[in-house]
């Protein structure tokens, strides 16, 4: 299966910082965001830590023989272990800082990661930035977000809609930074990948915008690239608002 990517982060229209990080690593595979939380510089550095720290783990782990920070989970494939054991070493590492800095106590960040493995897509999730599929002209949810509002709906209390415009929805009840990792909700699976998939992985700048339904008619509206994909996703979530940073990476299987 041969793919096709591309990220961008933006601003917003409000924020005065940019607290989202991102990575595409096409050699490995692998691809990341995280959006920080704790305020200015604290939010920031702990994305930013987190995906140096993921990515430096799994290079090293393809490479070297290196110490595990978990044991191995037979449940999981070895693209899951690796995402789940850089995201526990990342935790740790963002929770000694915070340790380290009383002015950046209550840092932390969500993540969503992805490593692409043949026909199958690994995926990592912390928090409420999202993973999307498109295929045959719909588009689906493929993560669940880790907020108050998130888990009411997924024990069927909310709709999607109902949980989507609920005054809890950014109430984050997972985060990495924030927990020790065994106490730390880190949701593992892994899909089936078709040709003419379209992934949309984003921070939640683009989702607290724009409805399932617009992000799927800003991406038919500019399929002529994923450049133009991307751009046109962040134009109109900072139409729509713009009240957060908007992080982008789209794939495209074929």
């Amino acid at each position: 299966m041969q793919f096709a990517f591309f990220g961008t982060s933006d601003i917003g229209r409000y924020r005065k910082y940019n607290e989202d990080s991102y990575l595409c690593n096409p050699k490995e595979k692998l691809f990341l965001i995280a959006d920080g939380i704790g305020g200015q510089a604290a939010g920031e550095i702990a994305s930013n830590l987190t995906i140096r720290n993921i990515e430096e783990f799994i290079v090293r782990s393809r490479t070297e023989d290196i110490t595990w920070p978990i044991p191995y989970k037979n449940e999981f494939t070895l693209e899951q272990n690796s995402l789940l054991a850089g995201a526990t070493l990342a935790n740790r590492k963002v929770r000694e800082l915070e340790n380290q800095n009383p002015s950046m106590k209550g840092m932390g960040t969500t993540l969503v990661g992805v490593i692409i493995k043949g026909n199958q897509l690994a995926i990592l999730n912390i928090g409420d930035s999202r993973l999307y599929r498109i295929r045959a002209g719909e588009i689906e949810q493929i993560t669940q977000d880790h907020t108050i509002a998130g888990e009411q709906e997924k024990l069927g209390l909310l709709t999607k809609e109902e949980a989507s415009n609920h005054p809890q929805k950014h109430i984050l009840t997972s985060a990495l930074g924030i927990e020790v990792a065994e106490k730390l909700r880190m949701d593992l699976s892994l899909v089936d990948i078709q040709k003419k998939d379209l992934y949309i992985m984003c921070s939640d700048g683009l989702n607290d915008m724009l409805s399932d339904k617009e992000i799927l008619a800003a991406i038919n509206s500019s399929k002529t690239s994923l450049e133009k994909m991307s751009l046109s996703l962040t134009q109109q979530a900072n139409l729509a608002g713009g009240q957060d940073n908007i992080t982008i990476i789209l794939l495209s299987f074929y």
